[in-house]
């Protein structure tokens, strides 16, 4: 996971075999390439994430909660990756890369296709929504990376409004019969963000 956290270029070999408590020599005897070490990184840190979200999304019922759980889930893990890992991996190798927009763009909108369409069937959403495109538009916000490292920028404070535009987003979305559930939860929703924040990350003050 050091790739992830401090970006492919920053992490040497040697650190990896360090944090694994094991040399060069030995770690190579089980990994050929950097490329297949990324490769098991990216297959792991993968597999982590979708299970994870199913763990978080199965015991919840209500359709406004899940897509809460589920952003405010995303945002997490989002914060933990160094933004210089994907801009790296494009270069250092394409596939790796494009595998991880595979997954975004298939796998990950699965889960918000399924969310949005029971709540279309629910009658709390319009039935004339693209979901491709609300998905693409919420991934957007969330990726923000031209802001990270930049000059007074506070990493829990910026993702707790951009939590806050997604779901100030899906009110625009809903049906009569949406909205008026959604008022009924809004101040729960926008606080979900809040025990990511506080369970993860210490808070910037």
């Amino acid at each position: 996971m050091l790739y992830v956290k401090h970006g492919i270029k920053s992490v040497s070999v040697d650190e990896i075999a360090a944090m694994l408590g094991i040399s060069k020599k030995t770690l190579y005897v089980h990994i050929r390439s950097r490329d297949e070490l990324l490769q098991l990184v990216i297959d792991y840190s993968l597999t982590q994430f979708i299970a994870g979200l199913r763990k978080l999304l199965e015991p919840e019922e209500h359709v406004f909660r899940k897509l809460g759980h589920l952003y405010s889930y995303i945002i997490k893990i989002n914060r933990k990756v160094n933004p210089s890992f994907l801009p790296d991996l494009k270069k250092v190798n394409i596939g790796h890369f494009r595998r991880i927009q595979d997954f975004r763009n298939d796998q990950l909108f699965s889960f918000v296709k399924s969310i949005m369409e029971q709540g279309v069937q629910e009658g709390l959403f319009r039935p004339d929504l693209d979901l491709k495109l609300v998905y693409l538009n919420q991934i957007s916000k969330i990726d923000g990376g031209v802001l990270k490292g930049s000059p007074g920028y506070n990493q829990t404070l910026f993702s707790d409004s951009i939590y806050k535009l997604i779901i100030n987003d899906l009110i625009g979305m809903t049906t009569l019969k949406g909205h008026q559930e959604f008022e009924k939860q809004y101040d729960e929703l926008l606080h979900l963000i809040d025990g990511y924040s506080q369970c993860n990350f210490q808070k910037t003050k």
